[in-house]
């Protein structure tokens, strides 16, 4: 979704620079009142305007050092002379050829406070291409580094992600081309802005010309006086007003950074939050609530020192805690002992216990965003019993995890074949094997869900081609309709004298197709009771499907390979 505040200038601007149609309007109009304010307004807003070039407004942005604006030289200022097309290097020869060099640095501002300031925005033309894109805007490459951003054009926004795994626009580009646009602009988020800023012990120095008239009806200037106006250190103009039917305003508007060079020791952000969970206190012997304030807990190094619960607490979840991050497989990766989220944070550690409770440690919640601690919060609840046995071990007695788990079974069969490059089986997409995740909750969507994944990576990976050759190599027979199972089926049986059956790729296939397929329908149904009757949980009916698919799985790589 592209910067909604970014729209929102375009069409402010837009509508600033549509002429009133009556008289008295249009004589107001001209004096740049409503342009000016709306400078004034958006130099304190979180989106700020460093480039715009509209039917009658223009600004221009350079980022000058505070050395040169100590103070600022208004009436140099004021004769600025450039826009963002100037450019900041270019070859040099004395015309004979003998001397030919390199000069780098913007020139000919029109001042000498500008001379070699820093461009952020640029204003490009590919001379000679007459299609889309001829004119665009280019983002200076040490902004773009520095703040970490890349371009989208989906966004048509310079983009990082944000806390929350969020694609977040830090640079947002309008080209007059886009959907037939009358304008075109650049805008930078404040925050990552005034961190340049600080950081460069540098201002924004923002230019605007604001020539207003009817166009089609204005002739020229006249001798008229012309005005200096100004508003304060930071903002000044020359205006000339000619009679009631044109008028122009060009001025300059300095944006200091609120914080001074030596305050700015890491990137402003905001002021880290924390909450409280119910937590295990197993040092104190106790239920207790434990805030993810590093302060609000210790570790063994400085345990002698004090009497506060270890910050490996384990506080416990309802399994539903886990069901966000497997609705958005692109955002968040998902396994048995840790979820993150892209290029934002990581939770490790976190595992089930014997009563279905997901359960995570206090050190590790605290590096959360304080929005995804409280996603957590919302879940939390007293321990109904300890922690795994699988967590104990690894984590508190620095053991090798030997415990049986069916899904990581089959995740590293398929990953073995598709390492080796195996014939009979491909990998169909390398986003798949995150996906194959146990359903912890008494949803049945998610069940269904997690048997719709495990399908899509083993059974969809069966290659046709080579399987029907081994059967050809064999003499077996078959058929052009036989599916992949059946096919392996009759690889299986070849010589035994009957038609046993791969019992967990039946099974995932049946499920796939009629408990996600026709979720809604009286077999689905049936289904899911069927695997809560048996095996009381749907966490406990998937590991035991898969521990049938591992074990098919191994019966047809020995088909194979002997």
């Amino acid at each position: 979704m592209s910067n909604y505040q970014h729209k929102q200038i375009i069409e402010t601007i837009t509508r600033l620079d549509e002429p009133p149609s009556d008289a008295h309007s249009f004589a107001e109009w001209i004096k740049a009142k409503a342009q000016i304010a709306f400078l004034s307004d958006n130099a304190k807003a979180d989106e700020v305007v460093i480039y715009a070039a509209g039917q009658y407004t223009f600004v221009h942005s350079l980022i000058v050092s505070n050395e040169r604006l100590t103070p600022p030289n208004q009436d140099d200022l004021l004769h600025w002379n450039c826009n963002a097309y100037c450019s900041i290097a270019s070859y040099v020869s004395n015309g004979a050829g003998s001397h030919f060099r390199l000069e780098r640095g913007l020139t000919n501002t029109g001042t000498e406070t500008l001379e070699g300031a820093m461009q952020p925005i640029f204003a490009r033309t590919f001379d000679g291409w007459n299609g889309p894109g001829r004119n665009y805007l280019e983002l200076h490459q040490e902004y773009a580094q520095i703040t970490g951003v890349h371009w989208r054009p989906e966004e048509r926004a310079y983009c990082r992600f944000n806390e929350n795994g969020d694609l977040e626009p830090i640079v947002s580009v309008t080209n007059r081309e886009d959907r037939g646009g009358t304008m075109s602009l650049a805008t930078f988020k404040r925050g990552p802005l005034e961190e340049y800023l600080a950081a460069s012990n540098s201002s924004l120095v923002r230019m605007f010309d604001c020539t207003l008239y009817r166009k089609g009806h204005f002739s020229g200037w006249g001798a008229g006086e012309e005005l200096i106006v100004r508003d304060s250190d930071e903002f000044f103009f020359r205006q000339k007003i000619e009679g009631a039917h044109a008028g122009y305003t060009r001025g300059v508007q300095l944006l200091r950074p609120p914080r001074a060079e030596a305050e700015v020791k890491v990137p402003i952000r905001n002021e880290k939050q924390y909450v409280e969970f119910i937590t295990w206190d197993w040092r104190n012997k106790r239920v207790t609530r434990i805030s993810t304030d590093p302060d609000a807990s210790t570790n063994y190094f400085v345990a002698n020192e004090n009497a506060l619960p270890f910050e490996v607490s384990p506080a416990f979840f309802r399994p539903e805690v886990l069901s966000k991050y497997k609705t958005d497989r692109d955002k968040y990766t998902l396994s048995d002992r840790d979820v993150s989220c892209r290029a934002s944070w990581h939770l490790q550690a976190i595992d089930v216990n014997d009563a279905g409770q997901v359960h995570a440690y206090i050190v590790y919640l605290r590096n959360l965003p304080y929005s995804e601690q409280l996603h957590w919060l919302s879940f939390n609840e007293e321990p109904k019993t300890g922690i795994s046995s699988r967590a104990l071990a690894t984590d508190f007695k620095g053991e090798f995890s030997d415990f049986p788990n069916p899904p990581g079974k089959v995740l590293s069969i398929l990953r073995r074949w598709d390492r080796d490059a195996v014939a009979w089986w491909t990998l169909r997409d390398d986003r798949l094997f995150a996906r194959v995740t146990t359903p912890l909750s008494s949803s049945r969507d998610e069940w269904a869900e997690s048997f719709m994944d495990l399908a899509k990576l083993v059974i969809e990976g069966f290659e046709t081609k080579p399987i029907r050759a081994m059967l050809d190599r064999a003499g077996l027979s078959y058929v052009q309709d036989d599916r992949t199972i059946a096919l392996l089926e009759k690889l299986y049986n070849k010589g035994r004298g009957s038609s046993e059956k791969l019992t967990g790729l039946r099974t995932v296939q049946n499920l796939r197709s009629t408990a996600k397929g026709h979720a809604a329908g009286r077999e689905a149904e049936e289904l899911a009771q069927a695997a809560l009757t048996s095996h009381e949980t749907f966490a406990n009916h998937f590991k035991h499907v898969c521990g049938l698919v591992a074990h098919d799985l191994e019966t047809i790589e020995n088909l194979f390979v002997e």
